[in-house]
């Protein structure tokens, strides 16, 4: 059995060929800067809505604009959106 693509069953599916050239660079869309870097945002859980039933910190990974600071909505789980 090769290994370039994922078996799924009997059907072996072919290994995507993206070339990154081709492809749109994603901008902010407050000052157009294309360099994101990941931070990270905590959330209170308050000990009722806790699995085990104390007060914790919910960490929550978000993407920021390096030049400006915006977090575009598009980068911010979905659960975060208004």
């Amino acid at each position: 059995m090769s290994k370039k693509g994922k078996v799924l069953g009997d059907v072996q599916q072919p290994k995507l060929q993206i070339d990154p050239t081709k492809l749109d660079t994603v901008e902010c869309e407050d000052c157009g800067g294309i360099f994101f870097e990941e931070v990270t945002m905590f959330k209170d859980v308050p000990a009722v809505q806790s699995p085990n039933g104390k007060k914790s910190i919910l960490p929550i990974p978000v993407v920021r604009c390096v030049e400006c600071g915006n977090v575009p909505e598009r980068f911010l789980p979905k659960e975060m959106l208004p």
